[in-house]
């Protein structure tokens, strides 16, 4: 599979392997990019940050669902990723941990929400083996 069909498409299937090696290298991304806006530009970080997560987001669904596929389930399942996408578009960015605000409670039941779609995407798509052989969604990943 080409890096072009392994970001971009959602055909397919991929095993834990892969699935680990994109997500390490998707966090640091994240985690790179968000301190080089917070030294580089920090008044625009809480804007630039978004505009960064909504650009990584296809690869990561992409990926994500061809380890659905795995598993032999449908892209349907991505569905529980949208607890994780809006947390991560919402979330503040303080300067000052201190000067945080207290949480509302949509806030937190939208973060216990996240934090359960995250879990169950994580011990389905990280930890549980995917389909022997085939399966309606392609030859079993190599």
């Amino acid at each position: 599979m080409s890096i072009k069909e392994l970001l971009f498409s959602f055909q397919g299937r991929i095993g834990r392997k892969t699935y680990w090696i994109w997500n390490v290298i998707y966090y640091g991304l994240i985690v790179g990019f968000a301190q080089g806006m917070n030294v580089l530009f920090p008044a625009l970080a809480h804007l630039i940050l978004p505009v960064f997560l909504l650009v990584i987001l296809i690869p990561d669904l992409a990926i994500t669902a061809k380890r659905w596929h795995d598993r032999n389930k449908t892209s349907w399942w991505l569905l529980l990723n949208v607890p994780l996408v809006i947390g991560r578009m919402t979330m503040p960015i303080a300067a000052d941990p201190s000067q945080a605000a207290q949480p509302s409670t949509l806030q937190v039941i939208s973060s216990l929400t996240a934090v359960i779609c995250g879990v169950w995407i994580l011990v389905e798509c990280g930890f549980l083996k995917g389909t022997d052989g085939d399966n309606q969604f392609g030859p079993e990943p190599e």
